[in-house]
């Protein structure tokens, strides 16, 4: 019995943990600040990719309100998502939630908020060790106030636990800069140096950690 247990584990993370190649690959050029090929989303007509697609091209988006107006329609496309099992569109989501926070009014940073935690809550449910899921989960701790459930030290947790359960080149990356996006949060400024190096040891060029530092020089808060 427990190695029929054992058998359907590893099948369920093989079928859901995030191993698609094509979405690796162009993440690892994509956060690598090289020539990535946003064809090879466009080519694909899942909503999966078409999510991902509307992430990257959002940022190009100069006016706050146009970003926004984007990223909610493009949330809007994605009807059954709550009955969903599969990870990486789930992911896919919840990336487009978390963004969209930024640019939202209060209430809708709430509502978003919950529902990207709730979608994290179901992945790491089928699989405990999900990046992503991992890796939003500590954001979203970090960035809560405690009186909403916020916590560093669980965020800390996560990150840590985001870090440890990275694959993929990109996800070390995303994990260092995050990382030091937390120690900028809690003002050690040793460590905040330490991971900026260690993020600009996997990719020098890297947007997100030159995206983060600005925001961290100027408006004085973390990503």
């Amino acid at each position: 019995m427990k190695y029929i247990v054992l058998i359907t584990i590893i099948i369920t993370n093989i079928l859901y943990s995030y191993n698609s190649k094509e979405i690796n690959n162009f993440y690892n050029n994509y956060y690598s600040s090289k020539n990535y090929d946003i064809n090879l989303l466009k080519e694909n007509n899942s909503q999966t990719y078409k999510n991902i697609y509307y992430l990257v091209t959002s940022k190009n988006i100069s006016s706050d309100k146009e970003k926004y107006n984007y990223l909610k329609k493009a949330i809007d496309e994605n009807k059954n998502y709550s009955t969903s099992k599969d990870i990486d569109y789930l992911i896919s989501i919840s990336e487009l939630m978390n963004y969209i926070i930024y640019y939202s009014s209060l209430p809708d940073k709430i509502s978003y908020g919950k529902k990207s935690k709730e979608i994290y809550q179901n992945i790491l449910e089928i699989d405990n060790g999900n990046f992503f899921a991992l890796l939003g989960t500590a954001i979203g701790y970090m960035h809560a106030p405690a009186i909403a459930g916020g916590s560093d030290k669980k965020a800390f947790e996560y990150f840590n636990r985001a870090l440890n359960n990275s694959k993929e080149k990109y996800q070390k990356y995303l994990s260092y800069v995050w990382l030091s996006q937390y120690y900028f949060k809690i003002k050690d400024n040793e460590n905040y140096q330490k991971y900026i190096d260690m993020s600009k040891s996997v990719y020098q060029d890297g947007i997100l950690l030159k995206e983060a530092i600005e925001r961290n020089k100027t408006k004085k808060k973390p990503l």
